[in-house]
């Protein structure tokens, strides 16, 4: 299995048994431990950040907000182990992508912020 079907199916497990937008704090704490392990070598600063837009989306108002931000916390994952699954990010999200990588640019993997820089820049966002 793929390091990205693992990471998949972590988190679609998770929302099957945590559901709907109000999950309890410790499944969330559970959760970003899960996606650190799976997304490997990134700082921890980006992981927080990662994790802190997350949570502004997963308890978002709106129909699906927690399914949305499960969607986009597995695109971001994607990016991040170099295998992105075509995530239909819009240019704001590629632009907040942007940022929230390059804030801890120079102790992230160069491999990593290149690879996700590349696709930044094919969906317009620099």
């Amino acid at each position: 299995m793929q390091a990205i079907d693992k990471l998949k199916s972590d988190l679609d497990d998770w929302a099957r048994r945590n559901g709907g937008a109000a999950a309890a704090p410790k499944a969330l704490d559970g959760l970003r431990v899960a996606f650190s392990r799976s997304v490997g070598s990134v700082p921890n600063e980006t992981l927080s950040a990662i994790f802190t837009q997350f949570l502004s989306l997963y308890g978002s108002d709106g129909p699906r907000s927690g399914e949305k931000a499960i969607d986009w916390l597995a695109g971001v994952g994607s990016l991040l182990l170099m295998d992105y699954d075509g995530t239909p990010f819009s240019t704001a999200e590629w632009e907040d992508i942007r940022e929230l990588l390059t804030l801890d640019a120079g102790e992230i993997d160069i491999d990593i912020l290149s690879y996700i820089l590349q696709q930044v820049m094919e969906h317009g966002a620099i």
